[in-house]
């Protein structure tokens, strides 16, 4: 019975331990982030910066801890850097007007001007509603609203007055419909999230070659900050990209940076 008591106690000690621990440490990063945000304000975005990737270490990760960064990056006229962390605190959150704003703001001093190919109307209504929940959210909705299916479903087909018969049959329409829609939603979250991968160009100025050698055609000449999709390596050395006008190419591995 006392061992039992003396476990329960250790264990006991080992949480609230822990819980400290996980307190301090928020604490830290929090102080760091204030600190950071201070240096910004005081116009030593070289220091702030170095205080954000001290919190970036530590692995902790957050939409405004790379939107601060990277509006010190454009401070002090990083435009790649500056492009690179807007990327990353806009894929933790889609819709972010002050992101995507800055975004904006910055992408308009590129060099490059590329024309993009726009989406279909399904596929921007896609992208759209798939900003507006996370993945995992997005699939739990689609399989409550499966069993809403299955439940009307089982309704209709042993039911034998003709109200309800009619009410189930509608329902069973509206939420096969929605079942559909938010199944597609998911699936083109988890793309864009998980699947799709994207990266911007730092090299100053680079060529888009047709094979993955330097001996092959020059396509097209890219400057830094540009957006490009990764769609295939080789050998670990060059990457296949494609861009937003539906060119395709292939570019070293050193000159890009992954979101």
């Amino acid at each position: 019975m006392k061992a039992k008591y003396f476990y329960v106690s250790i264990i006991s000690i080992l949480l609230f331990s822990q819980n400290c621990f996980n307190q301090e440490i928020s604490q830290t990063l929090n102080d760091k982030f204030q600190e950071a945000n201070y240096l910004y304000n005081d116009s030593k975005y070289e220091k702030s910066i170095e205080k954000y990737f001290e919190i970036i270490d530590s692995g902790f990760h957050s939409p405004e801890l790379y939107f601060n960064l990277a509006n010190s990056y454009y401070k002090i006229n990083d435009i790649p850097n500056s492009i690179l962390f807007y990327e990353k605190s806009l894929k933790l959150n889609h819709s972010d007007k002050d992101v995507l704003n800055n975004l904006e703001m910055v992408n308009n001093a590129l060099v490059d001007d590329i024309i993009e190919v726009p989406e279909s109307l399904m596929d921007l209504k896609l992208s759209q509603l798939s900003g507006i929940l996370t993945y995992s959210n997005w699939g739990t909705l689609s399989i409550l609203l499966s069993f809403g299916f299955l439940f009307f479903f089982v309704i209709y087909l042993f039911s034998t007055k003709p109200l309800i018969k009619r009410i189930t049959f509608i329902s069973l329409f509206v939420f096969l419909f929605t079942t559909i829609i938010t199944s597609q939603t998911a699936l083109k979250s988890y793309e864009k999230n998980y699947l799709e991968e994207y990266a911007i160009i730092f090299s100053a100025k680079i060529e888009i070659k047709a094979e993955p050698n330097d001996r092959s055609d020059n396509l097209l000449t890219l400057h830094q900050g540009t957006k490009v999709k990764i769609i295939d390596n080789f050998n670990n050395q060059w990457i296949k990209i494609k861009l937003v006008n539906g060119q395709e190419g292939w570019i070293n591995k050193n000159e890009i940076k992954t979101i």
